[in-house]
């Protein structure tokens, strides 16, 4: 999947234009970044195109231990929008990965349970 493919899908799931779509993944890939931390940011950003990888490298060494709603939150803050919006974006942004990104799976079982509902 390239870069306008993967765009194109949050547009639609998320119901976004291309610049929402794009603010959507940044906002999602950054905040999942923090999550993470290295070296799972990393792994999952080989997995993506280049232009949306610089989130990803983004991660700080250590993961922040923050909850869904957090994780929501901070989304939401990033995009400028309601956390309605933010939880929108993240489901269409994991929606995404998981249509072409093999370790979005191995990337769900890293965090807790309260996240399986932004990858359903």
């Amino acid at each position: 999947m390239d870069q306008f493919q993967f765009l194109q899908s949050v547009e639609l799931m998320a119901g976004l234009d291309r610049d929402g779509a794009q603010r959507a993944a940044a906002a999602t890939l950054l905040t999942l970044a923090e999550r993470l931390g290295q070296p799972a940011a990393g792994e999952l950003a080989r997995a993506l195109p280049r232009e949306l990888r610089e989130p990803l490298d983004a991660a700080p060494e250590t993961a922040e231990a923050f909850d869904a709603g957090e994780f929501v939150r901070r989304i939401a803050a990033r995009v400028g929008a309601a956390p309605d919006q933010g939880r929108r974006d993240a489901r269409a942004v994991f929606a995404t990965l998981k249509e072409d990104v093999a370790a979005v799976d191995r990337l769900s079982d890293r965090l807790p349970p309260d996240y399986q509902d932004l990858f359903e």
